[in-house]
C-alpha cells in the first residue's frame, strides 16, 4: 500500500523492538557491564570501539562517530532506505505497516507484472543449469569469461535458449499472463498475426536487472557469437526506465560491507568480474551515458563516485558526459572522480591482468573533477595568447556556473580558476554566459553496451568451479520469492511512495518509450543550515570544543539551532574526555536528543566525520554570528541616536564600521 508511514506507528514500532536483538542478529556482541560492545561494522578497526545501551535503546560507535537507534541501524547495515527499514522491523515484530491514504506507486499498479517478471528470472536460471544445451552457456561463462558458478549466482545469470517460444510455453500459458510478459518487454507480437507473440531473448546469457530493493524489472542478453545485437536490453516498461537504473546496484548494495565508494562501469561483464575479484563496489549504466539523476542516486548512498572510463577517445567524449552530468548535481563534501583505463584495456580485462590490489591502486589515483573539468576546458582552446587565456577562463566558468551557487565546492572552483588565469575571483563571478546546452541523448542515437571480446581465460589461472552451475532456483509467487544467491539474500519489501509514471503501456498505456525525454530531476536533499553543520562538528570530532570560546550574545541567542548548538558545545567544554555516546546517555530532554539523532543521521554525516578542518569551520560559523549580531546592534543603536548625534568621533568610527560589516555582509 502506497502512503505514508503515521508517525504514531514508527513510535510504537520502536516501543516494540529490543535494539539490541536487531544488532545481536546481524553482528557479534559482547556484554560490558550495562552496555553492550563490538567491532564496529561500519567501518574497519581491529578493537571494539562500537557501543549499545540496551536502556537508552540507541548504539554509537567511538571510532567512526555511527549512532542512532534501530531504524537507522538497520538502514546503514542493511543499505536500505527508512521505508525498507521500517518494513523490515515490522515483520520482525509481527505487524503490519499501516499507510496514510495516498495513491498506489507504479510497482503497486504492476504488481502482477513484477511477478511475470521474477518467475521470467527463475525460468532462465533453471535452464542454464537443465537445458539439454546448458553446457554451450556454462561453457561460455566458464571457459571464455572466466566466470565462477558462485559469482553466477550471486547475479542471478541464466540462459534462453534457441528457439521462438520457451518462455511463452513456461509463464505465458494464460491470456493475462501473455499480456504481462508482453508489457514487460518479455515479448514481441507478432508483425502478421496480430495476439500472436514470440520471445525477445533467444540464445543468450540472461542478466536479471534488478532495482534498488531486489526486484527484478528487466532483463539484458548477450549474444554468444557476433550476432547483432550483441547486447540486447528490455525495452521501457512502466516498471523500468533506463536512464534511471543502475545495474548491479542491489548486489553492491548487498556485498559490499562498507560502502563509501561507488564505480560506475560501462558494461554488464565490467561489474560481475570485477566483483569475482572482490571489487564488489561497481554499477553500470543500462546502455545509456551516465546522467544527473544517476549521480544524484549514488550521492544518496556514498559521498565518493569514481566514474570509470576506457582511455580511448570515446571514453574521453563519455566522460565530458559524466562530467557535465554530475556538475548541477554536486554537493559539499561530495565527489566525482574520474578513472581513465590504459587504452584498449577495460575493468574486466584490467582487473584480470592486473588483480584486485593494483585495480584499486588506479582508483586511489581517479583524477578529480576539478581536474578533468580544468583540463576539459583548456583542450577547447587552441590559441596560445591572451586570447586563448581568456577563452580557457570562459570555457571553464561556463562549466563552473551549473554548480548550485551555495556550494562552497563551487568558490573553491573559481578561486582556483581565479588562480589558474590571474583573473580576480569577482570578475569570474560577474561573467555573463548563455546557457550551456547539455547533451542529451534521442531514442535511436544511444550507444551500445560496451562488447568485451577477449581471449579465453580462466580466473586466477584455476580451472573454474562449475558445480554451483547446478543449484536449483526456489520457486514461488513473487511476494514470498527468497532467493540465496551466494551471499546474497533477495528479499521483496513493501512498495515506497512514488509520483505516478504519466505514461504506461497496454491497457491504457500507449507503446513506444516510457519518456519521450530524460525526465526532471527529483528534489535535491535538503542541505544543513550552517549552525547545525557546525552541531554536527561538535558531536564527531567533540575534542575541537575545548578549543572554541563563545560569546555570550551568542550563547544568550533564543534561535532554537543555536540553542542546541550551544548545549553540545557547553558538554564537551566541560567534559573534554567524553563524546556523543556519553551525551546522549546523560541528556533527558527528548527534543535535544531528536535533534542530535537528526543530525548523526544525516547523509552528510558520514563526511563530516572525514573533514580536517571542523575546528575552523565552527570558528567560521561563530565569527559570522557575532558580525551579525553586532550589524544588527549597531544599526539599532544608531537609529535610536538620530543623524544629530553622529558627529562625535565615537560615533563616527561606529558607522565606517556598520558600513564595512554591510559591504562584508554582501560578499
Amino acid at each position: 500500500m502506497a502512503g505514508r508511514i503515521p508517525d504514531q506507528f514508527i513510535d510504537e514500532l520502536l516501543a516494540r523492538t529490543d535494539i539490541t536483538d536487531v544488532v545481536a542478529s546481524r553482528i557479534s556482541l559482547k556484554k560490558t557491564g550495562q552496555n553492550y560492545s563490538a567491532l564496529c561494522p561500519f567501518h574497519n578497526e581491529k578493537s571494539p570501539s562500537f557501543s549499545l545501551n540496551p536502556n537508552k535503546q540507541f548504539y554509537y560507535c567511538f571510532g567512526c562517530g555511527a549512532g542512532g537507534n534501530a531504524i537507522s541501524f538497520v538502514m546503514e547495515h542493511d543499505h536500505v532506505d527508512f521505508v525498507d527499514a521500517i518494513e523490515t522491523l515490522a515483520k520482525d515484530a509481527g505487524m503490519e505497516v499501516p499507510r496514510e491514504q495516498g495513491a498506489p506507486d507504479r510497482y503497486e499498479q504492476n504488481a502482477e507484472l513484477l511477478k511475470r517478471l521474477s518467475e521470467s528470472s527463475q525460468f532462465y536460471q533453471q535452464q542454464l543449469i537443465q537445458h539439454p544445451d546448458k553446457k554451450k552457456a556454462t561453457d561460455y561463462l566458464s571457459k571464455d569469461r572466466g566466470l565462477s558458478g558462485q559469482i553466477a549466482k550471486v547475479f542471478g545469470l541464466g540462459y534462453a535458449p534457441s528457439g521462438w517460444d520457451n518462455l511463452l510455453k513456461k509463464i505465458g500459458t494464460r491470456a493475462e499472463s501473455q499480456e504481462q510478459l508482453l508489457l514487460g518487454g518479455m515479448l514481441i507480437e507478432k508483425k502478421d498475426q496480430l495476439g500472436h507473440y514470440y520471445d525477445r531473448f533467444r540464445d543468450r546469457i540472461i542478466f536479471p536487472i534488478r532495482d534498488s530493493r531486489g526486484r527484478v524489472i528487466a532483463f539484458g542478453g548477450r549474444a554468444f557469437g557476433d550476432e547483432k545485437p550483441k547486447y540486447l536490453n528490455s525495452p521501457e516498461t512502466p516498471v523500468f526506465q533506463k536512464s534511471q537504473e543502475l545495474y548491479g546496484l542491489f548486489e553492491a548494495k548487498q556485498n559490499t560491507p562498507i560502502l563509501d565508494q561507488i564505480i560506475v562501469v560501462e558494461g554488464y561483464m565490467d561489474v560481475i568480474v570485477l566483483a569475482q575479484h572482490g571489487i564488489t563496489n561497481a554499477v553500470a549504466t543500462l546502455g545509456t551515458s551516465v546522467n544527473s539523476q544517476h549521480i544524484r542516486k549514488l550521492f544518496k548512498l556514498v559521498s565518493k563516485v569514481v566514474l570509470c572510463f576506457d582511455g580511448d577517445k570515446a571514453g574521453r567524449a563519455a566522460a565530458i558526459r559524466g562530467l557535465e552530468a554530475s556538475l548541477p548535481v554536486m554537493q559539499d563534501e561530495k565527489q566525482v572522480r574520474f578513472l581513465f583505463l590504459p587504452e584498449g584495456e577495460d575493468p574486466d580485462s584490467l582487473v584480470r591482468k592486473e588483480g584486485k590490489e593494483a585495480f584499486n591502486h588506479r582508483l586511489e589515483d581517479a583524477s578529480s573533477l576539478s581536474h578533468v573539468l580544468f583540463d576539459h576546458a583548456r583542450n577547447q582552446v587552441t590559441l596560445g595568447d591572451e586570447e586563448g587565456e581568456a577563452q580557457f577562463a570562459r570555457n571553464a566558468m561556463e562549466m563552473i556556473k551549473q554548480i548550485p551557487k551555495e556550494l562552497t565546492f563551487r568558490s573553491v572552483l573559481i578561486r582556483q580558476l581565479s588562480d589558474q588565469s590571474g583573473i580576480d575571483s569577482e570578475t569570474l563571478g560577474n561573467t555573463v554566459f548563455k546557457t550551456r546546452r547539455q547533451h542529451t541523448l534521442t531514442e535511436g542515437h544511444e550507444p551500445a553496451l560496451q562488447s568485451h571480446t577477449q581471449q579465453t581465460q580462466h580466473y586466477d589461472g584455476d580451472t573454474p568451479d562449475l558445480s554451483h552451475y547446478d543449484y536449483e532456483p526456489a520457486h514461488g509467487d513473487y511476494d514470498d520469492f527468497n532467493q540465496q544467491s551466494g551471499q546474497i539474500t533477495s528479499v521483496v519489501h513493501s512498495q515506497t511512495k512514488q509520483q505516478p509514471t504519466k505514461k504506461h503501456w497496454g491497457k491504457g498505456f500507449s507503446k513506444g518509450k516510457f519518456y519521450n525525454n530524460e525526465p526532471p530531476l527529483p528534489p535535491a536533499a535538503p542541505s544543513l543550515s550552517r549552525i547545525k553543520q557546525a552541531s554536527l562538528c561538535l558531536l564527531l570530532h567533540p575534542h575541537i570544543a575545548k578549543e572554541i570560546d563563545l560569546p555570550d550574545p551568542v550563547v544568550n541567542q533564543a534561535n532554537d539551532e543555536l540553542q542546541i548548538f550551544c548545549k553540545i558545545w557547553r558538554y564537551f567544554t566541560k567534559h573534554p574526555d567524553k563524546n556523543t555516546g556519553h551525551l546522549l546517555g546523560e541528556i533527558t530532554d527528548q527534543t535535544t536528543i531528536s535533534s542530535i539523532y537528526a543530525l548523526l543521521n544525516h547523509q552528510d554525516a558520514t563526511t563530516k566525520q572525514k573533514i580536517t578542518n571542523a575546528r575552523q569551520e565552527v570558528l567560521d560559523m561563530v565569527l559570522a554570528l557575532e558580525k551579525n549580531l553586532g550589524l544588527n546592534s549597531s544599526i539599532a543603536r544608531l537609529k535610536s541616536k538620530g543623524n544629530e548625534s553622529i558627529k562625535d568621533n565615537s560615533s563616527k568610527q561606529e558607522l565606517r564600521n556598520l558600513m564595512d560589516l554591510i559591504r562584508q555582509k554582501k560578499h
